[in-house]
């Protein structure tokens, strides 16, 4: 396994970072009691800013995670180099820019900027893969997809430590020719610095197996001492596990922090996807975002329902493995014209200023306007939703 150099610090300054940092990481999370009502959401209003502004580049279903000092980390799926607005036909699995926080009372057009040069990957394509783009000779291809964010476990003199989960898909197409299994990623930046990418290594390949639920893939969510990890079941539905953040900079590739929700209680066993009692009630597994309101004092879950509409639904929950109520639609988006009109329907925690008072949402939608035949062309509306 590949190790960092925040990971290789010598012990004595290890100890006292672990003592300086979990008196405050481990302090009272707000009280989730089964008994609480549940929260019905209502939309106060909604402003438009326009689609977000990623210069040159044609991408695919971005999402956003909190940094540091204000900054917000985008990683985004498919993307190609635009000439006059034509789409190239080089094609990177993922990319990653930076942005600053949207103004909640001003409404302008988002810019990412990405510092490194087109085809420059964020996740990259593993030895087995196909690498280094992940095409392969017999025209199928692995991609590497984010559903959501890296989960941001620490945060240090600066620095930032952070984990992302990505499933492992071979498709022909679209059609998924494997049972996917899950490798993790380290994400570190020892100092913030937006004119640079963070560092990105493979800590443990295939750390979910193929017979497992890939927990983190779908969605993450920091929250108290615990980093709550979601994974899609078979059954299209969410199972959730949870790993106390104990470990040297709160890393979460140690599985004896791990516990896993079955049949209503905690247990350290991991199940296998198939297993009775690991789908949560009243979820979906598809993209969406998972995060905590202080509003509310819930957690709350965003998302859409697929293809080809960009219709949002919000649930929420006490805890963190529920009980969720059923979505309700609160919004719906334009569509594009293309094969696939809309999809990736997410929210941006990242974007606000915690409060819980709005959320800002994106979605992907296509436009078949390229006549070259090198796919369609992206755009990604960003919406705020302001809360009664």
């Amino acid at each position: 396994m590949r190790r960092s150099f925040a990971l290789r610090l010598m012990a004595p300054l290890r100890a006292i970072l672990l003592a300086i940092a979990f008196p405050l990481a481990f302090a009272i999370s707000p009280r989730l009691g089964p008994t609480r009502r549940a929260v019905t959401p209502i939309v106060k209003a909604t402003t438009s800013y326009g689609n977000l502004n990623n210069g040159d580049l044609n991408r695919d279903s971005c999402t956003s995670t909190l940094w540091s000092g204000g900054n917000v980390l985008w990683t985004c799926r498919d993307t190609q180099l635009l000439t006059n607005g034509v789409p190239g036909f080089t094609l990177v699995a993922n990319t990653a820019s930076w942005s600053t926080i949207p103004s909640a009372t001003q409404p302008a057009v988002l810019t990412l900027n990405s510092p490194e040069p087109f085809g420059t990957f964020f996740y990259l394509m593993e030895s087995d893969e196909c690498p280094t783009s992940g095409e392969c000779s017999d025209g199928t291809r692995w991609v590497g997809w984010p559903n959501t964010g890296p989960a941001v476990v620490y945060n240090f003199d600066g620095g930032v430590n952070a984990y992302g989960f990505m499933q492992r898909q071979h498709l022909s197409g679209l059609t998924v020719l494997n049972s996917p299994s899950t490798t993790l990623y380290h994400v570190l930046q020892t100092t913030v610095d937006t004119s640079v990418m963070p560092s990105v290594s493979v800590d443990v390949s295939q750390f979910w197996s193929a017979d497992q639920i890939g927990y983190g893939s779908a969605c993450t969510v920091v929250q108290g001492s615990y980093a709550y990890l979601y994974g899609a079941t078979p059954s299209g539905q969410l199972a959730v596990a949870r790993s106390t953040l104990t470990e040297f900079l709160g890393a979460l590739d140690s599985k004896n922090t791990y516990e896993y929700y079955v049949n209503g209680e905690w247990t350290t066993t991991a199940p296998a996807n198939n297993a009775a009692g690991i789908a949560l009630e009243n979820t979906s597994d598809v993209q969406g975002t998972i995060y905590y309101s202080n509003k509310w004092e819930s957690f709350v879950w965003i998302g859409g329902d697929g293809f080809p509409d960009a219709n949002f639904y919000i649930s929420t929950a006490p805890a963190a493995e529920g009980p969720w109520t059923a979505g309700q639609l609160f919004y719906s988006g334009a569509v594009g014209n293309g094969s696939l009109p809309a999809y990736s329907a997410v929210a941006h925690p990242a974007l606000t200023d915690g409060t819980g008072d709005y959320i800002f949402i994106t979605w992907t939608l296509t436009l078949d306007t390229n006549p070259t035949g090198s796919g369609p062309v992206y755009q990604q509306p960003l919406v705020r939703v302001d809360w009664e």
